[in-house]
């Protein structure tokens, strides 16, 4: 029982975390002022995807792909999403 309390309280302080880091960037980073969670969403994909990258190729190359594939996720989503 205790652990199950620990872990369900870890969680919900992870999640809150995670809400204040999106909320954060989305004020920061939007043009609008509205709070829009997909905005740290791509940021949370270029991170992923520069972390894959820089595993297989390196840093320098994974610093130029990465952005660009976001970029061109975005505007994909941007076209039929």
């Amino acid at each position: 029982m205790e652990f199950t309390v620990i872990t369900l309280l870890n969680g919900l302080s992870y999640g809150l975390l995670l809400f204040m880091l999106s909320s954060g960037l989305t004020l920061i980073f939007s043009m609008m002022g509205v709070l829009n969670f997909a905005h740290a969403s791509f940021y949370m994909i270029g991170a992923y995807f520069a972390y894959a990258v820089s595993s297989q190729i390196g840093f320098w190359p994974a610093l130029v792909i990465a952005p660009l594939l976001v970029g061109a996720i975005g505007a994909v989503v941007e076209r039929y999403g």
